[in-house]
């Protein structure tokens, strides 16, 4: 088992583990609290019966929600199901909203319609109390798990739980000042029905908390985009080596997790492994931005400012499905003038590839009008290399002769290494000569090439000759 498989097993043991102890404490309280209400006929304590049992409710909807969030993502579901959190944490909503309704109607009725005497016990006020404190530790627990893991369901819940803990103290300080008012007689409208407004308060917070959570998973789920978290992965991906600009990031939730869309444009003379190699790189900057995103970056191509001419011309050439080489560009009088190379097919007549070195040049010489021409050299694409041979020890000989042929060549080269291999009917040379390390590079190019074509020269049977230079204090490779 991988380690983030048991990261994975471990965030679901643990969400679960949270919410069956949250499911244990809410039936318990409820039952104290609808206990306690019945018989002091106390609305603040009813209502709170009834906010704790729908929190039971809600609860067991929060851990079957988890469970199935849970599960990996599927081809019904590519995106995982995350965002049944999302819908679990709505249902939890309208169920409070409605359980509010209930408790708002019964304390309007009691305050001005249908005065209900209140009879408060020490026992009530204990039971309260001990809501206040189980409550506290289950939003303790149940926020530290929403963040570690990210999960609405749980968060709904520790929302629950922390108002509860407000509420339960309106009602204590609804039931005290009753009991004050029982205990000294000074029965006036407010005193007499202070339970009353107690679940009226109640009833008008949960009212205002259910619907800050709702519509916030309401938005997840119509995928509204997080503005902060998008401007954020905007700049982390600005500021990775290659990007030129970011151009569009979309994000969308599903319970804990993020999945997020990215457009990054780079110069396009870069290769398609660097720009693979940027997409990664923007990729890890989201994860640093936040580790729980999954992104897939989409990379477009675009002339920068600091494209050269040549690259400019290699890339028009890219752009009609064309292969180039050697493309220089010098001054020729007033204008520039621009040599490439063109890559064709062998299987092209003269007449179809001079078509297509005419077509590559009219395209080059309207984007960049500046140059006054451009000759094209007309050569076969080499095939696709197959599967060689290496035969260096059958052909001791000739390995010895080319060893002597460059020792002979005047220019202070030793080859300490020849690799003959055989490619279809022909063979191939890999050579390791070390010159002195002070010799000027361009010097040592020239000899280079003037030597693989002496060679071929040479030894009619070599068909390709690579030289590989290296300076005499490099210790020669194994």
């Amino acid at each position: 088992m991988g380690s983030e498989e048991r990261a994975d097993k471990e965030e679901r043991r643990e969400k679960n583990r949270v919410t069956v102890v949250s499911v244990v404490a809410a039936v318990a309280l409820t039952c104290a609290k609808l206990a306690a209400g019945l018989l002091t006929g106390s609305l603040g304590l009813l209502a709170e019966a009834a906010h704790s049992g729908l929190d039971t409710v809600s609860t067991v909807v929060t851990f079957f929600s988890v469970r199935i969030a849970g599960r990996p993502a599927d081809e019904e579901h590519p995106y995982g199901h995350g965002r049944f959190e999302n819908l679990s944490a709505i249902i939890e909503g309208v169920l409070l909203i409605i359980t509010a309704a209930w408790i708002l109607y019964e304390s309007v009725h009691r305050i001005f319609f249908a005065y209900v005497a209140v009879e408060p016990s020490a026992w009530a006020f204990a039971i309260m109390l001990v809501s206040i404190a189980v409550d506290s530790a289950r939003s303790t627990m149940l926020s530290r798990a929403a963040r570690k893991y990210d999960s609405r369901a749980l968060e709904a819940d520790a929302l629950n739980f922390r108002a509860d803990m407000l509420s339960s103290a309106v009602v204590i300080a609804g039931l005290a000042l009753v009991a004050y008012a029982n205990a000294t007689g000074n029965g006036n409208f407010f005193l007499n029905r202070a339970d009353a407004f107690a679940a009226l308060f109640v009833g008008l917070f949960i009212i205002f908390k259910s619907a800050q959570l709702a519509v916030r998973s309401v938005n997840v789920l119509l995928d509204l985009a997080p503005v902060d978290l998008q401007e954020k992965i905007t700049r982390s991906a600005d500021s990775v080596p290659g990007v030129v600009e970011t151009r569009m990031v979309r994000i969308r939730e599903s319970g804990q997790r993020k999945f997020a869309d990215i457009v990054v444009t780079v110069p396009r003379t870069v290769s398609a492994s660097e720009a693979h190699e940027i997409s990664e790189k923007v990729e890890e900057a989201v994860r640093g931005v936040d580790r729980r995103t999954e992104s897939v970056v989409h990379v477009e191509p675009v002339m920068t400012d600091t494209e050269t001419l040549a690259e400019s011309i290699h890339a028009t050439a890219l752009q009609m499905g064309l292969r180039t080489h050697h493309e220089r560009v010098q001054r020729s009088g007033e204008n520039f003038e621009a040599s490439l190379h063109l890559e064709v097919d062998a299987g092209l007549t003269l007449e179809e590839a001079h078509a297509l070195a005419n077509r590559l040049g009219r395209e080059i010489r309207e984007q960049y009008p500046e140059l006054g021409r451009v000759n094209t050299h007309i050569e076969v694409a080499e095939p696709e290399s197959g599967e060689r041979r290496e035969i260096t020890g059958e052909h001791a000989d000739l390995v010895r002769e080319i060893k002597r042929a460059v020792e002979e060549s005047g220019v202070g080269a030793r080859c300490h290494e020849v690799r003959l291999y055989r490619a279809g009917e022909d063979l191939d040379a890999v050579l390791h000569c070390d010159f002195p390390g002070s010799t000027n590079i361009g010097a040592v190019h020239v000899w280079t090439e003037q030597m693989e074509q002496t060679l071929r020269e040479r030894f009619p049977r070599l068909e390709h000759v690579v030289i590989h230079a290296e300076p005499r204090e490099t210790q020669p490779d194994s």
